[in-house]
């Protein structure tokens, strides 16, 4: 069949690929920076004789400057785009805190899905789990705070935030299909440390949910038939009503896990308060399997699919988003350098 594309001011906004389905989208991802520094930290703990009250200073002055420049970081606000959320800490705990926000939803920056798809709005938005950048005692970059850490009231907060957020990307009339999406650490994709998620609306349905809806409606019980696999060879890792954990070896990784809800067939918006929470505590105990490791998580829904999440540990370089790709726009400049060397035999 013809490779079906689109182009948007003579510039190719995505291809699908014609054998699997899957697109890939050019985007301006180019624009954002790596919030991922070590320079100070492994320039000094490469000298032979480390004077420890320099070290010390200087990692404190190089993660206080991090905290400064993270646009995620309480005081900061100003350098994010428009907020449409915010959820406090006496909301989720009961108490107050000393930051004036605990979870934080703003636009993305770089839309996921291109704004020509979305009717011209920009329907990708990034939800901000924590105001806090760096793990308690972090004593270098690599000590973030990760999702499996939020207590799990946090965490359910949090997965309601996505559901207010759904519902104003499915306010935008050319928004079919709105997806949740979290990339953990720079192997997976992620280019800002300061731990998050994405929910982004798209045009269509995404590739990766359409192949479940089409298998579903050639095999209606396939569900039931994958978790009665996983009871049987004790893959199941928790049953509580309506849902089930499970690690799943056929997986898109090797150490892949789902979450099914197998009585709910409606688009997140509309599950039930009670499932919902369910679903976010099961999630949450398998993050905490995980823990601080590369990882992705996507949530899919219905109609023609049962509420499920699929769980990846994983080390990739740019960002998966259900099924599609998202590379820098910059690759279609110039085919020059992907050119193989010219043989001198």
């Amino acid at each position: 069949m013809a490779i079906e594309f689109r182009c948007d001011q003579g510039a190719l906004v995505w291809v699908r690929n014609p054998f699997t389905g899957d697109i890939t989208y050019f985007t301006h991802v180019h624009r954002k920076r790596s919030g991922f520094l070590h320079r100070t930290q492994q320039r000094l703990l490469a000298e032979a004789h480390v004077d420890r009250e320099r070290y010390e200073a200087a990692l404190r002055a190089e993660l206080e400057a991090s905290l400064r420049e993270c646009p995620f970081c309480p005081g900061n606000e100003h350098r994010s785009p428009d907020e449409i959320c915010r959820v406090t800490s006496e909301e989720v705990f009961g108490r107050a805190s000393d930051s004036p926000w605990l979870i934080r939803a703003v636009r993305n920056l770089v839309p996921r899905i291109p704004e020509c798809c979305t009717g011209g709005q920009n329907e990708s938005y990034v939800v901000v789990e924590d105001p806090r950048h760096f793990a308690d005692g972090a004593r270098g970059h690599d000590d973030l705070l990760y999702s499996a850490m939020l207590p799990v009231e946090q965490f359910e907060a949090l997965l309601e935030v996505d559901r207010f957020v759904a519902r104003r990307a499915y306010e935008n009339p050319s928004v079919r299909k709105v997806l949740i999406r979290k990339n953990q650490g720079h192997e997976s994709g992620a280019s800002q440390p300061h731990v998050h998620h994405q929910v982004i609306g798209s045009d269509r349905n995404f590739p990766s949910i359409e192949r479940e809806c089409s298998v579903t409606a050639r095999q209606p019980e396939v569900w039931h038939e994958i978790l009665d696999f996983a009871r049987t060879f004790g893959f199941v890792i928790a049953e509580r009503a309506p849902c089930v954990a499970y690690f799943c070896p056929f997986g898109t990784f090797p150490r892949s896990y789902e979450i099914v809800c197998l009585e709910e067939w409606q688009p997140l918006t509309a599950i039930p308060a009670d499932t919902w929470r369910t679903f976010a505590q099961m999630l949450h105990q398998v993050l905490q399997i995980l823990g601080p490791v590369p990882l992705d998580y996507e949530i899919h829904d219905g109609p023609g699919v049962p509420l499920h999440a699929h769980v990846n540990s994983r080390h990739y370089p740019y960002s998966n988003i259900g099924g599609t790709l998202n590379l820098p726009s910059l690759l279609l400049q110039s085919t020059e350098p992907w050119k193989l060397p010219t043989s001198t035999a």
